[in-house]
């Protein structure tokens, strides 16, 4: 009567918990009990702040709400631990806050495609300054995007570019991706083709830093033609792809598991997964502050990270990677 180990699979954007439908079959016959839920603002989730865009809280969508509803859902399960974490995308970002903030609790994690950038690092020595600067600036990234030096927006603009994350932020992105709703199917179509290892465009490398020379290097899903939504930056890259190529994606997405997220998402719309966006993006961290409490602590509880050879994801914050690999941010960490 010993309950199987729980094993909790976090979604990524756009994504739902049916992303994991390939996966939960051979775990649960390796004989762990599975569950994937949709998280905050995506699919069948309710109770989160649906009013138009410039009425939504942000502070429900803060690193540590989405803890929150995981030890919640855990407790609602009839369990007091999780054997294991795993998290794609952005859905990673919420399983490292797991392991990080609640390793009594969360007993291990597998990240996916997303590295974890660290904690917070907060200015350090600069009680005696009559300057608040310290070593916690501009390290492209720090724990949250909104650590990310602001220069770097008005350059990657003067070549042209902008980084998804902050359009992902503005008001108009949920409506671009939306409608038309008889063209989402295609628009989903191209964006899961374009970042998947069938898309030859993708030839991941290493970044050397957060500027906007080495951005500017990304594919348009990451780092955008500036005066381009996302749906016209996809169709950008589709134009040079073969309808034979395109057809071959079938093979790993079906019509008929498209046609899940088309109805998922032409019904929700984006918006509540965008929200995650908003948060991290804020200037000067004005929703992430009590990701704060957790500065300098590295994840303490066995850690793996994954990824496929064609994932630009590893990428996308230049060094994290290599934070997690030399243990910086993770110490026990099996790649």
């Amino acid at each position: 009567n010993t309950p199987r180990p729980l094993l909790l699979l976090l979604h990524g954007f756009p994504e739902l918990a049916f992303s994991w439908r390939k996966v939960i079959p051979p775990l649960a016959a390796a004989g762990y009990h599975v569950v994937a839920p949709d998280q905050r603002g995506f699919g069948r989730t309710t109770g989160w702040d649906t009013r138009p865009f410039s009425e939504v809280d942000l502070n429900t969508f803060t690193l540590t709400s989405f803890v929150r509803d995981m030890v919640t859902l855990v407790h609602a399960l009839g369990y007091r631990s999780v054997q294991c974490v795993v998290g794609h995308d952005c859905g990673a970002v919420t399983a490292a806050m797991c392991a990080l903030v609640r390793p009594d609790f969360f007993r291990s994690v597998v990240l996916l495609s997303h590295p974890f950038n660290g904690s917070p690092v907060l200015p350090f020595g600069t009680a005696s300054s009559s300057s608040s600067s310290g070593e916690g600036e501009e390290k492209g990234g720090g724990g949250t995007e909104s650590a990310a030096g602001d220069h770097v927006h008005g350059e990657l603009a003067a070549r042209g570019r902008k980084h998804y994350k902050w359009y992902y932020s503005t008001s108009p992105a949920n409506e671009e991706m939306v409608e038309p709703v008889t063209g989402l199917g295609e628009f989903l179509r191209g964006y899961f083709y374009l970042k998947s290892g069938s898309w030859g465009g993708n030839q991941p490398f290493p970044l050397e830093g957060w500027t906007a020379e080495d951005l500017a290097k990304l594919p348009y899903y990451y780092v955008m033609p500036l005066e381009a939504n996302m749906r016209e930056a996809v169709q950008r890259h589709m134009e040079s792809e073969s309808e034979e190529a395109v057809a071959a994606s079938k093979a790993w997405l079906s019509d008929e598991e498209l046609a899940v997220y088309v109805g998922e998402y032409a019904r929700t719309g984006f918006q509540g997964g965008l929200n995650w966006y908003r948060v991290r993006t804020a200037a000067g961290g004005k929703y992430t502050g009590d990701f704060d409490v957790y500065a300098g602590r590295t994840i303490e509880v066995p850690a793996a990270f994954v990824s496929g050879k064609s994932d630009w994801g590893i990428y996308q914050e230049p060094g994290a990677l290599e934070k997690m690999v030399d243990g910086r941010v993770c110490s026990d960490l099996g790649c």
